[in-house]
Parts: structure tokens; sequence; C-alpha cells
């Protein structure tokens, strides 16, 4: 699960700024940045951790560093409830009010300046407000219309929310799971008991390590979301765990056989009595996302793995007389 903390944030957001669409869009500009359309549920199959409230117990403090990435983002961890039974926080609906118990979405088209909505009024929005169990429609009787400032008006509620519109950006970076590095170098070949294996992530950069910046747009709010790996936390399959805060330092023949300066692991015992014969070996990435929009400010974080499989040998000494 991802672990959310919000910063200045109020406690109630009043409404979101919605389109008609029901699909949520996103537009890449040259930049990297996304314009998007939060009409839509948010979806996505990230396997996550909890970041923040993460128990580190049993890890083994190192002076060396390391980091990861990530595929996806996920859902924040805010809840939505109707009649104490939880519902979705976006739908085809549009975004959940809990304020007003309802899903809510602007009017598209506005209705005319002369409807009865308006009440004289010449500037503002005009939003529906769509219960879960029901469709809305004008006239039916299920949900209702109502009028509220716009973004930016003196008094105005906020009408996007910038949590949202902080993982769309976060979504926009495409970040990646951390791909493993270690000695040695080819995957499958052993280990000897005793040496030295370094430990890196091997596709660090801005997707795989950070930090990396982007912005999204909804409607008249945009958030700039920053994404850095914090730590990596290695599990070396031999019942060792190691906390690693930097990218590691990638091994070559010229750097010889002694202990990597950055992050690196002995192996005292031989992995024969794994029912494959190999340790598993994860890393997986702490993600930190702080993002800032719509007088607004928060966190986010989240963790992605990856892993190999290492098989780890004894040298047998024969003596002869």
């Amino acid at each position: 699960m991802l672990s959310l903390v919000t910063k200045g944030a109020c406690p109630v957001l009043a409404v979101f700024l919605m389109t008609a669409s029901a699909a949520a869009a996103a537009a890449r500009n040259d930049d990297g940045d996304v314009s998007v359309d939060v009409g839509g549920s948010y979806q996505n199959g990230a396997t996550v951790y909890v970041g923040a409230g993460h128990s580190d117990a049993g890890e083994r403090d190192s002076a060396s560093t390391q980091g990861g990435s990530s595929d996806s983002t996920s859902p924040s961890s805010r809840e939505c409830t109707y009649r104490g039974a939880g519902v979705p926080c976006t739908s085809d609906l549009g975004v959940w009010s809990s304020e007003r118990q309802c899903f809510v979405q602007r009017v598209s088209p506005q209705p005319e300046s002369v409807h009865a909505i308006w009440e004289g009024r010449e500037d503002g929005t005009i939003y529906q407000c769509s219960p879960p169990d029901a469709a809305f429609s004008a006239g039916t009787g299920v949900g209702f219309w109502f009028w509220a400032p716009s973004a930016g008006s003196s008094g105005s509620p906020v009408l996007v929310d910038p949590v949202t519109v902080a993982e769309r950006a976060v979504e926009s970076m495409a970040l990646r799971s951390p791909e493993i590095g270690m000695t040695p170098l080819r995957e499958g070949a052993p280990l000897l008991v005793g040496m030295d294996a370094w430990l890196w992530v091997d596709n660090a950069g801005p997707r795989g390590f950070g930090p990396i910046t982007r912005t999204a747009t909804a409607g008249p709010v945009s958030v700039t979301a920053t994404a850095k790996v914090t730590k990596v936390l290695w599990d070396l399959g031999d019942g060792t765990r190691l906390t690693c805060r930097s990218a590691g330092t990638p091994w070559s023949a010229d750097r010889g056989t002694g202990a990597s300066p950055t992050c690196g692991h002995r192996y005292l015992s031989p992995s024969s009595a794994e029912e494959d014969g190999s340790f598993t070996v994860r890393a997986t990435a702490h993600w930190l996302v702080t993002w800032t929009g719509a007088g607004q400010s928060g966190q986010i974080t989240f963790t992605m793995t990856g892993q190999r499989e290492q098989p780890v040998t004894e040298v047998q000494v024969l003596q002869t007389q």
C-alpha cells in the first residue's frame, strides 16, 4: 500500500474539477510535462508497500549506499466512503466529494446563462453531483447540479484534488524497477564463499534512481512532482538484509577483487541447501515523491523490487600425502 503524507492540505477537499470524459487521458509535451483529464478511474497494477511506515527491523546499515526504481505508481491511501461502505475515489460519474457525498464532475456543455441554476450569476462553474448507486441525468431527480466559484476566485474552494494530479505527474515519469548489478557479472555464474560481491543498481538514472521532475495539469491547477530513491533494501537470500543509500559502484576488471567501496556483501555459507541451489537476491528501491501545487504540498512514498538468483559454492581442498 502506498503511504501518503500531505503537508498543508485542507482536511476536506471540496470538489474536483472534472470534464465529461469518462476515461483519463494524458498528453505529453516536449518537456515531458503531462496535461491530464482526471475524469476516469485511476487504475494500475503496481505492487507497492507502506513507505514512511515500513519497518526496517533486521536491516544492517552500510557505510555504502545504493538505489533503485519503479515501473509505476499506485493510488493514494485516501479512503472514500458512502453510507459506511467504501466507494472508488474516481469513477465514470466523476471524482468523489466527501463533503457532498457524491461523485462530482463539471457539467458539459455548461447550461445557458438563462438557466435558473445560475441564479443570475455571470461567473463560476456548474457541476453535477451524482450518488454512487445511480447515474445522473438532468431532470431525472437523481443527483443535482450546483454552482461553485471558478478556481482562483476569492474564497473559492479547491476545485482540483492535487494528490490525484501529483499521481498523474509521477505516472508520466515511467519509473523503472531496479535491475540488479552484482558480481559475478553474469547471472547464474557461481560466487565463492568468502568472496566479496559488489552490489549496485544497473539501470540507475533519472527513471531508475532519480531525481526526475514532471508537471501535470488538470483544469486550472498544475502540480509539480519530483521523485528520487532514498535507499535500497537488499535481501541477500542468506538471512542478511542490507540498506544502501546511493546507486552503488559498478564493478569493473580494473577494480580487482576487493570489497565494494559503497555497497557489497560477503557470503559465509554456500547455497547448496536452497531448494534450487541458489540464493534469491532482491533489491527493493524506496522512492520519495515531493509535490507542490494549488497552494498545497505533500509527499508520496512507494517501493518497487527487482531480483536475481545467485549460486554460492565452496572450494573443496584435497590434501595428498
